[in-house]
């Protein structure tokens, strides 16, 4: 079979479902960058593999497959095998006889038209030595953390060279997929699908309910099959479904004292960052950088003396221990804490952090809480950021660990610090400093509960909680 021949054919052993036709013929319209949320074995890979085929022999270029790492584009797609069929994936859609050359080592196909194909992973992205790529899909877009950078080192070599960009995945909650696709949404120079199996049909509700047979639990469920942007990821500290619900709801904390948390800067780029509550009340968020304990501890004291706050907890690692020792001499009640030591329920925690970032967990689950619409809603944005994609593990010993402020700055590009402040303000020893017995802060009026009524459950007995 001749060379030309067989370019005629490309795509190689594929036909389109409908829904996977409307992306094709969206690119195909003059769409150069798209968001596809699909569920998971809806056929991405042999969608894409036969896309970047099809675009590699109509214009002549570099083209990158990327992964989040690079280990995993291996076993996806260069290792790969069709269920049906049984053959490599490759072989099926980017067959031997349309390429000049194969290379296992680097996973890059030189075709016949002078195209390249090539398998990268967003973890090494910046180790890549050639020339630019015309076309990039970023494979599984929400799992990897590196993919925000990738993409920034990308997008002004497509940009400048009039290329196209595929971004392929299943949500992973309210991260940076969740970001790109409301950006998409609002976009029209973006072709945006989300697709659940309601919209494929190729995944029955008897096949899924085999996934629940089988141990799959339904947030899950909902994320890998219904694309969920707000089904709990399992190792996800506070779930975002129950910050979404505290959103503005109504409640009443009448009686109960103010407590603050402050989280002082570090260094660099960090913000000192000041959270108050009452009860189960986020009343008040602010930050501010690059200043000295001086200024941070006059800020405070301010908002004393106007009676913002009662009490406040005080991260003392770094900067903290100065600021502390000012508050105290300016009579503000002041609780220093080291939330490095070890946490009064050492059985359950490694850290006293990570104990404050479960009390967080179980104030926002309890469901009894507001995050006040007077808050500036950049703050409240500001704050849903730092808590909504808090990692957690356990350890050997069965102990619970939210990861490191460190770790999360690498990750998430940012650092916490008003997610630890409203931690802070969950410490017991503000409880104990004010004399507030911890059940009696936790007793709280609902005006309107976000709960549904169990059937045959009077209103007044769902308005009052009891924890």
């Amino acid at each position: 079979m001749d060379r030309r021949t067989r370019v005629l054919n490309v795509p190689c052993n594929y036909t389109a479902r409908p829904y996977q036709a409307r992306f094709l013929g969206a690119m195909d319209s003059g769409f150069t960058r798209a968001c596809l949320v699909w569920h998971r074995r809806s056929g991405k890979s042999k969608t894409l593999l036969n896309f970047a085929n099809k675009q590699a022999h109509q214009r002549i270029g570099v083209y990158y497959h990327a992964f989040p790492e690079y280990g995993q584009g291996r076993k996806i797609i260069w290792d790969g095998i069709d269920n049906e069929s049984g053959k490599r994936l490759l072989d099926l859609h980017i067959p031997p006889e349309i390429r000049k050359r194969t290379n296992s080592t680097e996973m890059k196909i030189e075709l016949n038209c002078g195209s390249i194909y090539q398998i990268i992973g967003a973890d090494n992205y910046d180790s890549l030595v050639g020339p630019n790529p015309v076309g990039l899909i970023m494979d599984e877009w929400a799992v990897s953390d590196y993919y925000p950078s990738a993409w920034d080192y990308f997008r002004p070599i497509l940009v400048e060279n009039k290329g196209w960009a595929v971004f392929p995945y299943t949500p992973r909650g309210r991260n940076h997929g969740f970001s790109l696709y409301q950006m998409a949404l609002r976009n029209p120079d973006w072709f945006t699908s989300l697709l659940t199996i309601d919209d494929t049909q190729c995944i029955t509700p008897y096949d899924i309910q085999k996934e629940r047979d089988s141990g799959m639990s339904e947030d899950m469920i909902q994320q890998e099959f219904y694309c969920s942007f707000v089904a709990s990821v399992e190792d996800i500290v506070i779930p975002y479904e129950f910050i979404l619900g505290a959103q503005g709801r109504d409640v009443s904390f009448a009686g109960l004292p103010k407590i603050a948390g402050l989280d002082p800067a570090r260094f660099g780029d960090d913000r000192t960052a000041l959270i108050i509550r009452q009860g189960g009340e986020i009343q008040y968020i602010d930050h501010w950088s690059k200043q000295d304990t001086v200024f941070s501890a006059g800020r405070i004291i301010d908002a004393f003396n106007a009676k913002m706050f009662n009490v406040i907890a005080v991260d003392v690692i770094g900067l903290g221990a100065g600021i502390v020792d000012h508050l105290k001499w300016a009579g503000v009640p002041t609780v220093p804490v080291n939330v490095g030591e070890s946490p009064p329920t050492k059985i359950r925690f490694e850290r006293l952090r990570d104990e404050l970032w479960w009390n967080a967990r179980e104030f926002f689950m309890d469901r009894a809480c507001s995050i006040s619409v007077g808050i500036p809603a950049k703050l409240r944005e500001e704050l849903v950021a730092d808590i909504a994609d808090v990692h957690y593990k356990f350890t050997p010993t069965g102990k619970i660990k939210v990861e490191s402020k460190d770790e999360m700055k690498k990750r998430l590009g940012f650092s916490p610090d008003l997610g630890d402040a409203l931690c802070l303000t969950m410490h017991h020893g503000v409880r104990m400093a004010m004399g507030v017995d911890v059940k009696a802060e936790r007793e709280v009026q609902v005006v309107n509960w976000s709960r549904k009524r169990q059937p045959g459950q009077r209103e007044e007995e769902y308005e009052e909680i009891r924890v």
